[in-house]
């Protein structure tokens, strides 16, 4: 393709005219042809060539004219093929000019004049003339793309074709701006033409921007690409949101008003906001609690189940994939008051026959300030003598007076808050009576035996003549025998007629032995007998293998080691104890195997048959005859690298020329990369005339394009590309991709001969160009 209008002038000087008649017979060759460049570039560069008419040439026939021929190539080519450039000169001409030669080419020129009878001799050729570089005529070209994180985007190229280079490339500017805004572009210069690629760094999150790519020579810059739009990748918002208020609205829940960020500084498709809640006394408690988006005013949201009458800090922040953004400043909000918990330890002093003490300390839980105590009594089973006395919150006894003799009485203690009177706390006494110390309980008798709890039954013993205010049950565990530990595992207050008690959280497949005894007002009874031994069921594991960790084995496995149960945790027959691991890609969470291990002592197992160089993603559990148990916080393990198990693929060839074809193709698939590519190789031959292929290649993962120089002309070539990564080479691609180079001016016949030769005549006989470059036509 010729390229910018470049011209060339061939004069010709015309010589005298002989008018005397003579026999037609061909002219002779013109003399005196230089070759000169026109000074003057500012709109048309021109080649200037004057060249001189031969004397005598228009004498032998009428119509005469000059024929052109111009060889064009690069100073490095000294072989290139003349080719006829001008065929329509005038023979009134003595200079022509030669348009259309591409700029940054060595040619030369010569002549020949035609008359009737045919062509004369060429002249002999101008001195070899190079044209000035101008700036490439063609942009760069397949311009992709992609964002690499969120402030970078990977900008990848091919160079323009190689006719249009006008010039020997030097680099490339590399331009961009704000999509859709009139902003002035940056740049980046890439100083050497054979890096393709380039990282734009420092650019907004999650902004979109138009990107063009000029190439550049000795004369300047060609012209810019079109422009292709790309995103940077998402980022955590960078504010939180706005006009945040929390307020109380109950004992135990914080309401949320807000108003989403600026969208600006999201950075982002907004995936919501979590509201965020702590004590003023514990900031490590935090509660959160998802809200999905509403993209339209205000945001509303509430957490609940929180404690009563407690400050919170609180805040909300928004977030999108890539994580949380800043929360907003925190505020202090309490929750409201609430009815307090029971008084605690109510106890009874001073027993005469129509008087008596009670004292009480503060409820554990008060829910708000506590505002006084209300105290009520009755004779038992007589609601309508109910009497009620409220004290003040610093009173913690009271002494009650005008009593029955000999009497039971009912008597309550309750806190009081702002929100209304409290749990009471019940016991019943008689006056003139002073309380004794309960008696054991006996009979004691389990049944409803479970994993995790069991029923005991029992006969209260002597109530010490006032209420029992508490049961406590205590047990041997695992070890039984008289000389073991007894613990406490039960407590229930408040039910003075209880014979039944559910003992819970007991441990699954685990021998026990219990006693009992009872609390009134005075103290604890003794112990009773202790009950036979029993053995709860088997129950699932309630935990998981601990200290779990995945390292490396080799290319397709990966060691997992871990610390098996304690016998104490098996939860059931240890000789069914074992493990299960479960496993998949990260990058493909609903393909999962798994592998299991029976022997609950073992500490290792080795995951095969994976893929190269491939991140995974393993849990635990453990197990026995009755089920699972949970499974473990994830591990992550990567395989080692490998060869690459596929080529690359979409290769595809274009002949640029008769000694170049251009070879393009898409990474290898990332699921059968293995490893790092570092760089590709190109494996080609010609057809039939090659044995063996040569390589050419091509470092980085970034470069996808090859310009596959010295090749013979009009020949077909076989290529493939492979990927390498540090270990080895992959798979060459297949199928074999065939291109032929682009034909050109063929090589001189062979083999000239002249059979016969007469007076008049001659025979010529030769054979085809050893390299005919294309069809002989």
């Amino acid at each position: 393709m010729w390229g910018q209008g470049w011209r060339a002038l061939l004069g010709l000087s015309r010589p005298r005219a002989h008018l005397t008649p003579i026999l037609a017979q061909s002219p002779t060759e013109p003399a005196s042809i230089p070759g000169l460049l026109s000074p003057n570039r500012v709109k048309t560069p021109q080649n200037v060539t004057h060249v001189q008419e031969p004397l005598g040439s228009f004498q032998n026939g009428a119509g005469a004219c000059v024929m052109v021929t111009v060889v064009t190539g690069a100073t490095s080519r000294m072989d290139s093929p003349w080719k006829v450039h001008l065929s329509d000169v005038g023979p009134e001409m003595t200079g022509a000019t030669v348009s259309g030669l591409t700029p940054a080419r060595t040619y030369q020129f010569r002549v020949c004049a035609v008359n009737r009878v045919g062509k004369g001799q060429y002249s002999a050729e101008t001195s070899r003339l190079m044209l000035p570089e101008e700036p490439p005529s063609a942009p760069p070209k397949n311009i992709v793309a992609s964002g690499r994180t969120n402030q970078s985007i990977m900008v990848q190229w091919q160079p323009p074709p190689e006719p249009e280079h006008n010039g020997a490339l030097q680099g490339y500017i590399l331009r961009y701006r704000l999509a859709g805004l009139p902003s002035e572009h940056q740049q980046k210069n890439i100083t050497s033409p054979e890096v393709n690629y380039c990282l734009v760094t420092d650019l907004i999150i999650w902004t979109q921007y138009e990107i063009q790519v000029a190439a550049y020579n000795g004369a300047g810059l060609g012209v810019f690409s079109r422009a292709v739009a790309e995103y940077t990748l998402q980022g955590v918002p960078t504010a939180p949101p706005q006009n945040v208020q929390a307020e109380a609205v109950d004992s135990t829940t914080i309401q949320f008003v807000w108003r989403p960020p600026p969208q600006q500084f999201v950075n982002g498709v907004n995936q919501g906001y979590k509201l965020l809640a702590w004590p003023a006394d514990a900031p490590e408690a935090v509660t959160v609690v998802p809200i999905a988006p509403d993209f339209h005013g205000v945001h509303r949201g509430s957490i609940t189940n929180l404690r009563k009458f407690t400050a919170y800090f609180t805040s909300v922040l928004c977030f999108t994939t890539p994580g949380d953004g800043p929360p907003s400043a925190p505020q202090l909000v309490r929750t409201l008051e609430d009815k307090p918990g029971a008084v605690g330890h109510l106890s009874f002093t001073e027993i005469l026959d129509t008087s008596l003490k009670i004292s009480w300390q503060e409820p554990l839980e008060k829910n708000g300030v506590i505002t006084g105590y209300q105290i009520s009594w009755e004779v038992y089973g007589k609601n309508g003598s109910r009497l009620t006395h409220t004290l003040n919150s610093t009173t913690h006894e009271y002494k009650i007076k005008g009593l029955l003799s000999l009497t039971t009485y009912t008597i309550d203690v309750a806190a009081v808050t702002a929100a209304g009177v409290g749990l009471a706390t019940t016991s019943t006494i008689s006056s003139g009576v002073p309380p004794d110390l309960p008696g054991a309980p006996s009979n004691l008798v389990i049944s409803n035996i479970s994993p995790r709890s069991a029923t005991l039954q029992f006969r209260p013993g002597y109530d010490g003549k006032t209420a029992i205010s508490r049961w406590i049950v205590e047990g041997q565990v695992g070890a039984i025998g008289d000389e073991e530990e007894w613990v406490s595992l039960y407590e229930e207050e408040n039910e003075p007629d209880a014979q039944m008690l559910e003992i819970p959280n007991l441990t699954p497949y685990t021998h026990y032995r219990f006693r009992m005894r009872q609390v009134n007002v005075v103290g604890p009874s003794p112990f009773s007998q202790s009950s036979r031994v029993i053995q709860t069921l088997q129950a699932p594991p309630d935990v998981a293998p601990t200290s779990i960790t995945v390292r490396t084995a080799s290319e397709t496995s990966l060691r997992l080691r871990w610390v098996p149960l304690p016998d104490s945790q098996y939860n059931g027959n240890p000789e069914s104890v074992g493990y299960r691991v479960r496993y998949w890609r990260s990058d493909l969470p609903s393909w999962v195997l798994s592998q299991v291990v029976n022997d609950r002592l073992e500490r290792e197992l080795t995951v095969e048959e994976l893929e190269e160089w491939t991140e995974y993603e393993l849990q635990m559990q453990a197990f026995n005859a009755i089920g699972a148990g949970p499974w473990s916080e994830l591990v992550r393990g990567r395989t080692r690298e490998s060869v690459p198990s596929a080529a690359p693929v979409n290769v595809s060839a274009e002949a640029v020329s008769s000694t170049q074809i251009l070879l393009t193709w898409s990474s290898v698939p990332e699921q059968d990369q293995n490893g790092l590519i570092l760089g590709y190789k190109i494996l080609y031959r010609a057809r039939d005339l090659e044995a063996e292929p040569r390589s050419h290649l091509v470092r980085g993962n970034h470069t996808r394009s090859a310009l596959l120089g010295d090749l013979r002309k009009f020949v077909l070539y076989e290529l493939q590309v492979l990927a390498f990564t540090r270990i080895g080479n992959g798979v060459p691609s297949s199928p074999l991709v065939l291109e032929r180079t682009k034909d050109d001016a063929p090589g001189p016949p062979v083999r000239l001969v002249f059979p016969e030769v007469r007076l008049t005549t001659v025979r010529i006989v030769w054979q085809p160009p050893e390299e005919p470059n294309g069809v002989i036509l």
